[in-house]
């Protein structure tokens, strides 16, 4: 058998069970249930939640292998029942856990994946996947090919010979390793053919395969590298010495001979094989449904082959559309030609005709979906390099802003374009405000920042459909318009990096053909203006409209606002603050290598591990390990050894003075727009499942409010030269809220009285009047408070407090004793949950837990999303209430015509810019909209501060 090209042919054999195996302790590792992976799943056809995790990662491991081999020929081997060495020895594999359900499960839908694929599954009644495999192995190789077994496990080396290799993986799922015969013996001290006698003496406690009592790997390998075979060695048992070593061997001898009985593959099943039913073919459109109905988007790009088409066409041309090939983006390579793969005719504006084509669609149409193509990911930095609308199915214009510096046909592209900042641009304001069309975007936020960039304000609501997508689905991860296109449509657009490259040489739009940019810019626009239709009665049928309607729809001008005015910095204080921080860090450095009596590189885990557990001996008893092997040095796991050795203290405080000096010190100046000299972060309304606003370039949520070094960097925010800048911040807000929820008259009480809401708890957990709270009593009622909305037990309320577990258990009790509308509410919450899959806020925000519908969640899994139940109505409807409050100020600052700006959302705090003369009035104003947000049944409370910077303000009566 030979191949085409002269090479021998490739055969791919997967160990099913074994990779499905390992791709279930990728999604669901122990100790660390909290994988994103674990979270995938999908409807199926019955209407119940199915879990896709793990069939994924099998998904992603089958695709990478496939794309690096390039096989000729594909097949899959799995068990099937008990065995004939079950038969034999009823304790082999005994010792094993029993498969999950959540991995039996997914394995029904891997081999339905696999024969998607067309890709055969063998099995064989009585034997294990590894005889299949074996079988395969060896009739492969005697008929001249190349084979490649990948699994999970190194059962299989025993087959390696210089036809197979075998290909598995170290601790880390992706960190593969390729046996051969060499690696085989380098590894383990004795050739492939010999691993099953190796086996046989040292025995394999992972299948319960007993071996030899007294005989470990060093002697079984000298044994075997003097003697052989299983059999040699047994032939000189009497030269054997040392007379230990004989003794052992003489008394396991049934054990050795069962042990290598129950270790050898076997290689010559009856199997039925042909392998022209086995070559690595498959039909795209099947896969394509597939990965679609699995929300495997992310995977598409990587199957095997993808045929293409598309559609381009002039804006005045119905002729038939120009046939181009599909862009492979290979690293650093400039794009030549792409394709979209959507039914999008695209009309290229490139004359003053076509232009007034383009105004006529535009004012006769009822929805209008638009977008913008610039040269940067920033909109504040990047320029506009065109726009795309679409007012019908199936069509999309592009305008060009910018003259195109090619073209397909040519050298120059058509020189036509339109300057949006002209006279003659106005007419396409016009048509997107006119008050009758619906403006419909995929991320508009974005859009209207580019357009503003230009001096083009649409001040009228857009029906954006990424936020709706994440208010039908907050916890899916694909909010992306290719991603929703493809689940939606079935569509398989061009990426980014399709069209302008990826690396050093990546290009700009503006130097794509303007041809190819007219193709992407109108699919884009035209799955905007579908998704519309599809998301519209989801927001209805999942009772999200008021939310999307009224909150997020509203809050994107607000956005937009903010993100325009930015923040100012002072640089100076910055330098001299991160001088400070470097001789800091220095000194530091030098009392750490004091203390451990060693030099070492304190940001490596591994060094720092040696040296903590190593060389000074820090108790590791329930401490978690690395991936490669060693014990963590995580902040958690510090922070619990605080008091165990001196060194720990320092470490900490290197750490928090390192990532602060990396993370803001250094890197705000850095960030400053060169344009307005200002910091503008980006405000996220779908970064957080629960509603809340998340920030990025840079992440400002992150700051530390309540450590002196993270009050020093809040300083250098500062206003605008000769302003002052405001806080409003909510006070309690979540316990405000969780007393709401609960109802619970003594808890509501405290609020409308005004008290002290930890030292009223103390007072009722503790059973001792208000006036004699200890600080310490105060201290404990106040993690209780704040613990409770987060799911707190025992565990955790010990570490918090350095109560024993037994004690925080009792206070916990005491605490539900004096609350227990609290307890009934948390116990109401999970019952929720459970029953419909879904917690909702006070404005109706859904989280969604197909995890707690699901009947084979894994516990853990279980235990963190009624967690995060618990949590979902109290954050998440705080999250709600602030987003109301600043759509209010925000209409209150235009309707007064104050100068004064929002700058800053983070957590539950606002930061405003004021001219002096404005402080007073806007400081009511900010209290009165920020109390009056949404009427619960205690007290909403905002607390006023203003001064020269964020760190040093002052409270405002």
């Amino acid at each position: 058998m030979a191949h085409a090209n002269g090479r021998k042919p490739r055969l791919l054999l997967l160990d099913g069970h074994s990779l499905a195996y390992r791709a279930f302790f990728v999604v669901y590792p122990p100790n660390r249930p909290d994988t994103g992976l674990a979270q995938l799943s999908i409807t199926n056809e019955r209407g119940e939640k199915e879990f896709t995790g793990v069939v994924y990662t099998f998904a992603n491991m089958l695709l990478r292998v496939w794309n690096e081999q390039q096989p000729d020929y594909i097949a899959a081997a799995f068990d099937v029942g008990a065995t004939f060495r079950d038969a034999i020895y009823p304790e082999y594999k005994s010792t094993r856990q029993k498969s999950p359900e959540t991995l039996e499960e997914q394995v029904t839908r891997i081999q339905h994946l696999l024969k998607t694929f067309d890709i055969p599954i063998f099995t064989a009644e009585g034997f294990e996947a590894d005889d299949v495999l074996g079988t395969l192995a060896r009739r492969a190789a005697g008929e001249g090919m190349e084979v490649m077994i990948v699994t999970g496990d190194r059962d299989a080396l025993q087959l390696v010979s210089p036809a197979v290799k075998v290909l598995t993986s170290r601790q880390r799922f992706e960190d593969t390793i390729l046996y051969d015969e060499a690696l085989v013996e380098s590894t383990y001290g004795v050739r492939p053919d010999q691993l099953i006698d190796y086996k046989a003496l040292v025995g394999d406690a992972s299948d319960n395969i007993p071996g030899v009592r007294g005989i470990g790997e060093k002697t079984a390998q000298a044994l075997l590298q003097q003697y052989g075979t299983l059999d040699g060695i047994y032939a000189h048992l009497d030269a054997i010495a040392p007379k230990r070593v004989r003794g052992a061997l003489e008394a396991g001898r049934d054990a050795a001979y069962l042990s290598r009985q129950l270790a050898a593959i076997r290689t010559d099943l009856p199997l039925d094989v042909n392998w022209d039913a086995c070559a690595a073919q498959f039909d795209y459109q099947r896969v394509l449904s597939l990965f679609r109905e699995l929300r495997f988007e992310s995977l598409i790009k990587r199957i095997p082959q993808a045929p293409a088409a598309a559609e381009v066409a002039d804006a005045g041309d119905d002729a038939a559309p120009a046939q181009l090939s599909m862009f492979d983006a290979s690293a650093e390579q400039p794009p030549t030609h792409f394709v979209p793969r959507t039914p999008t005719r695209a009309r290229l504006v490139d004359s003053d005709g076509a232009y007034k084509a383009l105004l006529a669609a535009l004012n006769d149409a009822r929805r209008i979906a638009f977008d913008t193509e610039t040269t940067d990911a920033d909109p504040l930095r990047g320029e506009l390099i065109g726009l795309s609308f679409c007012v019908r199915e199936g069509e999309g214009w592009y305008l060009p802003c910018v003259a195109h510096t090619a073209s397909v046909d040519g050298d120059k592209a058509p020189p036509w374009h339109l300057d949006p900042t002209s006279p003659k641009f106005e007419p396409v304001v016009l048509a997107l405000q006119r008050r009758e069309v619906e403006l419909i975007a995929h991320n508009a936020k974005f859009d209207l920042e580019v357009l503003r960039g230009v001096g083009v304000t649409l001040d009228k609501p857009v029906f954006d459909t990424m936020i709706a997508q994440f208010l039908c689905d907050p916890g899916g991860r694909a909010l992306g318009l290719k991603q929703m296109a493809f689940n939606y449509f079935g569509w398989q657009m061009t990426e980014i990096g399709e069209l302008i490259g990826r690396g050093k040489r990546q290009i700009t739009m503006r130097e794509v053909p303007i041809e190819h940019v007219a193709a992407y810019a109108a699919a884009d626009a035209d799955a905007t203006y579908r998704l519309r239709d599809v998301l519209e009665p989801m927001l209805r049928e999942r009772n999200q409209e008021r939310l999307f309607y009224e909150v997020e729809g509203p809050l994107i001008p607000v956005l937009v606002d903010m993100e325009m005015a930015g923040v100012a910095l002072d640089v100076k204080y910055l330098g001299e603050l991160s001088g400070e921080i470097t001789e800091r860090l220095r000194d530091l450095e030098k009392r750490i290598y004091n203390v451990a009596g060693i030099v070492f590189n304190i940001n490596s885990t591994k060094q720092l591990s040696d040296v903590l557990f190593g060389k000074l001996g820090l108790p590791t008893q329930g401490l978690r390990k690395t991936e490669a092997g060693g014990f963590s040095t995580a902040a958690d796991v510090l922070d619990g050894l605080r008091d165990q050795h001196e060194i720990v203290p320092l470490i900490l405080e290197h750490r928090e003075l390192s990532k602060l000096q990396g993370t803001y010190v250094n890197a705000l100046p850095k960030l400053i727009n060169p344009k307005t000299g200002r910091l503008h972060t980006d405000f996220n309304q779908t970064g957080a499942v629960t509603g809340r606003l998340s920030s990025s370039n840079p992440n400002l949520q992150n700051i530390p409010a309540k450590t002196e070094m993270g009050r020093r960097v809040r300083k250098a925010f500062i206003p605008r030269k000769g302003w002052r800048l405001i806080s409003a911040d909510y006070s309690q807000v979540e316990l405000r809220i969780l007393a709401h929820l609960a109802d619970d008259p003594t808890l509501k009480e405290a609020f409308a009285n005004n008290e002290d809401i930890h030292a009223t708890t103390a007072a009722a957990i503790y059973d001792v009047p208000l006036r004699d709270v200890t600080p310490m009593q105060r201290s404990n009622a106040k993690r209780i408070n704040f613990g409770i909305a987060y799911g707190m037990g025992a565990f955790a309320l010990a570490a918090n407090t350095g109560m024993t577990q037994a004690e925080a258990q009792e206070f916990i009790n005491r605490y539900f004793a004096r609350f227990p509308r609290v307890r009934d509410w948390l116990e109401a919450t999970k019952r929720h949950a459970a029953e419909r899959g879904y917690v909702e806020t006070v404005l109706g925000r859904r989280r969604y837990f197909p995890e707690l519908t699901s009947r084979t969640s894994p516990e853990p899994v279980r235990r963190r999303a009624e967690r995060e139940a618990i949590n979902h109505p109290v954050q998440g409807s705080a999250a709600d209430i602030m987003k109301i409050a600043m759509i209010n100020v925000h209409r209150k600052l235009r309707e007064g015509g104050y100068q004064a700006r929002m700058t800053l959302q983070v957590h539950d705090e606002l930061v405003f810019d004021c001219p002096p003369n404005e402080l007073a009035p806007l400081c009511a104003l900010i209290k009165r909209e920020m109390e009056s947000a949404y009427r619960l049944s205690v007290p909403l409370r905002a607390d006023i501060a203003a001064g020269k910077n964020w760190d040093e303000v002052e409270a405002v009566s």
